[in-house]
């Protein structure tokens, strides 16, 4: 066949990954299958013939069933066949839900090679072929003729090296965006916006609803018409007001993910500006600019430093400062590991550093709900399944509720059919369904629901799955995360403790008075701190740190003479300070903080300087960690051992 005839796009980029990344690919969240469970079907018009006559003859029960479980419903009325010619496949997901996908195509040209062809001129394009795929849960699923399965599209997030990152950084030809436009779509997060008839219809579908409908009926034949109006009102009440409210959660996600944006990028190897966001494919080249923007996408920095505002992801206003990628030939790029160097969706970049008229140049590794901002929008449209030990005790309620009924209605009906007659009997024995199982138990159920959540907006709490709800009442213990979300972020600075000797001195509780040191030094350049419209921000500790020492910090303005590549920023003791000869530190390097060393270090030049081969390097961190990096008889086991005991933090 000719699609066999076109090299896999993972082929044709194979020199800019490492041999064995091929495993890596497959590796998720653990959210996100990237194979799952898959069964095709083709569309048959026999099947469609038998069922659906039969389906629409016993009160459209069928048909419910149908809408209730679609996935029954495709296995009763199409051909199980391959998944290659198959019109719909039906996926398990990771939590053994059963959803039904239609397939689609993209289309992609047609590569041959010139050993297949008459050509003389090498390879040549043929007509373009329409390559197969799926939406599962908002993520494109791609055909594999390997195989045999449609596997995950992922992005360039994983499976590439540093290095071959950095290979990137020339940006795409005009073809090749195009190609990979098809395969990825576009990078939009579109929150579906169902209209109110639909949503109505899905309501009112509902078995407990249903069930309403057919008892407000019986009633009314049993003239008991103030009751059934009295449901009536109510259900119809709920009903609306779910509506209302579903509706509004609708249109409050879809307005807060909405992002539309004008980008720079490289592509033909000269800039573009002006470019749409929605235009994004992983492998663009985006210019970002100094005054920073809103990331439409992931991207990785290759030049140049940005401050970024993460708050929207992680709920820390602090700023944090992304620097460039390494160029490392044998370590593999992965988010999470190199997040100091990744600028994640939905985030807010202030600004950016460039020197010497160079440009921040970061490459696009996620786009649309593959970004870390589309990964959230993804867990509120598909929240995982609950398994409250509350829910499962109602639905055995509701159950054992079903089969009293059931005897109740049998009963009755042995008992009533002689007396009043088979009609009589059936309309007798169904107001014990009703009675047993009450009809309004839903309508009151969204009522009390839907005044739970208004209450509680009216203390700022939303809730983005309101069946949460009843589960709140069972709650006994909260627990949070961090110092900061009970208590005030502001820290106070109880002193420092300098060696002499490998002898501790005692606590100096002004660092400001301090002589010149190398505990002085570390801690006027080890930190991460930063300078946004003349206010220094960054950690709390560290502000606090710097700010005891009485030093200032400088960083390049629109003034750049005095920086360069080679040192980004430079601090300054004060001038009345004591024994200051007029030393300035340049902070050349930052390893930012890594939670996994749990500590940070800075490489430090002096100013001005004899020796251009002399630096210096500070290492700040928990102090368990860098106890362990010092000899055993420095006597630091003591001191933090008496630190702890205090309640004091200690750095």
């Amino acid at each position: 066949m000719a699609e066999n005839k076109r090299p896999s796009r993972r082929r044709r980029e194979s020199s800019s990954r490492k041999s064995s990344s091929s495993t890596s690919l497959l590796q998720e969240d653990d959210d996100v299958d990237p194979s799952p469970d898959q069964t095709g079907y083709e569309a048959s018009v026999i099947k469609y013939s038998i069922f659906y006559p039969v389906a629409v003859l016993p009160l459209c029960i069928p048909l419910l069933v149908a809408f209730w479980f679609p996935a029954q419903w495709i296995k009763l009325t199409c051909w199980r066949c391959s998944l290659r010619s198959a019109r719909y496949v039906i996926v398990k997901d990771l939590d053994g839900d059963l959803r039904v996908e239609t397939v689609q195509h993209y289309e992609v040209p047609q590569v041959l090679d010139k050993s297949e062809t008459s050509s003389l001129l090498g390879d040549v394009t043929g007509q373009p072929v329409k390559s197969p795929y799926i939406i599962h849960r908002n993520l494109r699923y791609l055909y594999n003729e390997e195989d045999e399965k449609y596997i995950l599209l992922r992005g360039f997030d994983r499976g590439y090296t540093c290095a071959g990152i950095h290979d990137m950084a020339e940006g795409l030809s005009t073809e090749m965006h195009n190609e990979r436009l098809e395969e990825y779509g576009a990078n939009t997060i579109n929150v579906p916006m169902k209209s109110y008839p639909v949503l109505f219809v899905e309501e009112v579908l509902h078995p407990f609803y249903l069930m309403q409908v057919l008892s407000i009926g019986l009633w009314l034949y049993e003239v008991y018409y103030l009751y059934a109006a009295i449901i009536l009102v109510m259900s119809t009440f709920s009903v609306m007001t779910s509506l209302i409210q579903t509706r509004r959660n609708m249109q409050q996600l879809h307005d807060m993910v909405k992002q539309n944006c004008s980008v720079t990028v490289i592509r033909d190897g000269r800039e573009l500006h002006g470019v749409s966001g929605e235009s994004l494919v992983p492998g663009d080249v985006m210019v970002i600019p100094p005054s920073g923007m809103s990331m439409p996408c992931d991207a990785v920095l290759l030049t140049g430093t940005a401050i970024v505002n993460e708050a929207s992801l992680t709920g820390e206003s602090i700023p944090i400062t992304k620097t460039p990628l390494s160029q490392s030939h044998g370590e593999l790029y992965r988010p999470d590991r190199h997040k100091h160097h990744t600028l994640f969706g939905g985030t807010q970049v202030i600004q950016t550093r460039f020197y010497n008229s160079s440009s921040v140049l970061a490459v696009v590794l996620r786009t649309a709900f593959s970004t870390s901002k589309g990964g959230m929008v993804r867990s509120i449209l598909y929240p995982k399944p609950l398994n409250f030990k509350f829910y499962l005790d109602a639905i055995k309620f509701v159950l054992v509720l079903g089969v009293i009924a059931l005897g109740g209605f049998c009963y009755t009906m042995t008992i009533d059919v002689k007396l009043l007659g088979p009609l009589l009997a059936i309309v007798r024995s169904l107001d014990i369904v009703t009675t047993v199982v009450p009809p309004a138990l839903p309508a009151a159920l969204t009522v009390g629901t839907v005044y739970a959540l208004q209450r509680l907006k009216k203390q700022q709490i939303y809730c983005i799955s309101p069946q949460r709800v009843n589960v709140c009442g069972k709650i006994k213990l909260v627990c949070f995360d961090k110092t900061g979300t009970l208590t005030e972020d502001s820290l106070d600075m109880e002193g420092v403790i300098t060696s002499t000797n490998q002898q501790f001195s005692p606590m100096v509780t002004d660092p400001s008075s301090l002589l010149p040191c190398p505990l002085l030094y570390g801690m006027t350049t080890c930190h991460s701190l930063t300078l946004i419209n003349g206010q220094l921000l960054g950690d709390p500790l560290d502000v606090k740190m710097f700010n005891s020492t009485g030093w200032t910090l400088e960083e390049p303005g629109e003034d750049t003479s005095r920086f360069d590549m080679i040192i980004p920023t430079i601090v300054k003791p004060p001038l009345a300070g004591p024994g200051q000869d007029g030393v300035e530190l340049g902070i050349m390097k930052q390893f930012t903080f890594s939670s996994e060393l749990q500590r940070m270090s800075v490489l430090v030049k002096t100013l001005p300087s004899h020796d251009p081969k002399l630096f210096h390097v500070y290492v700040k961190g928990a102090p368990e960690k860098i106890r362990d990096l010092c000899k055993r008889d420095s006597g630091t086991c003591n001191v933090l051992h008496r630190g702890v005991a205090q309640g004091i933090a200690m750095m």
